[in-house]
């Protein structure tokens, strides 16, 4: 394939990833830009966040724009059988820090269906594969949310409350206590600090998880998880605070990062709950990389705008300049014409015709 050199960093990461998932045997899939609301509306715990943009079509219908591609692509699934792989390049549309709604662009794949021990590993290999695309430089956090029911278990509740929750996202283990005590979980805090707390390998914390909580299934999972990444080429460590909605997720959840980048750039998880709800099979696991803010981290930031500023008289005929800047462009060159000198712009060499 020819070089393409002009390419944005996105544009230069999603051919890689392209061609390595194909390459797994997933397929694109493409959608509209909106769903029904109804969508969305029934699965609210699956969103990050509530906020949908919605609209009236012509026809009466709630449209709203699209929050989130994976359920899409389960909805998609319903009433089939076998395993679906597919992977996708689209943007959602999600409120940002400052409550304004933002375009976010998202890379990722879904496999859905008959998704079994391997399609797990497989995902989880391919998340890896897909952060070693941005930089060597890349980590994974891997939680299961088996842990999470375990310790809601153990004090008596099917869930744990919101107030610690948030302590647990946050590793916040000195408001913990008092979380606790206001949730009618005092004491608590004993138990929960310190598997958060803990700053040991993986095998320590598996071992505490399972000696406080008693669950050994999810730990033998997540140990099976770990292994497959230590083997991917990434640093890869067990984080508990890693918390998704129950009410769909039920597995292994994990997340991304890459060095020098504040926050993670990739997320991802089993959703079997989701998929079951649908009736399109009998699990789903996916991911998606969010490459919006990377272009820089990518190095894809150019030295020049164009190779040749070509500042062509007023007098100049203009077929004359236009096959001068074909020929420059036949030569490989990146041009950009114009009468005078353009602002905030920068070129290797300028030439006056």
């Amino acid at each position: 394939m020819e070089s393409k050199p002009d390419l944005s960093a996105e544009e230069r990461l999603y051919l890689e990833l392209k061609g390595l998932y194909e390459g797994f045997g997933y397929s694109p899939f493409r959608m509209r830009r909106f769903e029904e609301y109804s969508l969305y509306a029934d699965n609210l715990n699956f969103l990050r966040s509530r906020d949908v943009i919605t609209f009236g079509s012509r026809d009466g219908r709630l449209l709203a724009l699209k929050p989130d591609v994976t359920l899409s692509i389960v909805k998609n699934c319903a009433g089939e059988d076998g395993l679906k792989k597919a992977y996708y390049r689209e943007s959602v549309y999600r409120p940002g820090s400052d409550g304004q709604f933002r375009e976010i662009n998202q890379i990722g794949l879904e496999c859905v269906g008959d998704a079994d021990g391997y399609a797990e590993l497989e995902v989880l290999s391919l998340a890896a594969e897909s952060l070693k695309a941005i930089g060597d430089d890349c980590a994974m956090d891997v939680s299961h949310m088996g842990a999470l029911s375990a310790m809601a278990r153990a004090f008596g509740r099917e869930v744990l409350p919101g107030a610690v929750l948030r302590c647990i996202r946050a590793r916040n283990l000195h408001d913990l206590p008092a979380a606790c005590r206001a949730c009618g979980m005092e004491g608590a805090e004993e138990k929960l600090a310190p598997l958060f707390g803990c700053t040991g390998g993986n095998g320590e914390k598996l071992a505490l998880l399972n000696d406080l909580f008693g669950c050994g299934g999810v730990c033998r999972e997540l140990e099976r998880a770990l292994r497959a990444l230590e083997g991917a080429g990434v640093r890869v460590q067990a984080d508990f605070s890693l918390v998704n909605d129950a009410a769909y997720y039920n597995g292994v959840v994990f997340q991304g990062y890459v060095a020098s980048y504040p926050r993670a750039v990739l997320s991802g998880g089993r959703y079997d709950n989701l998929v079951k709800k649908f009736g399109a099979g009998r699990g789903g696991i996916g991911f998606a990389l969010y490459p919006d803010e990377l272009d820089f981290y990518l190095g894809s930031k150019k030295q020049f705008d164009a190779d040749v500023l070509v500042l062509y008289a007023p007098e100049a005929a203009p077929e004359d300049v236009l096959s001068f800047v074909c020929r420059l462009r036949g030569a490989g060159e990146s041009v950009f014409a114009a009468a005078r000198v353009p602002e905030n712009l920068r070129f290797k060499r300028v030439i006056k015709f």
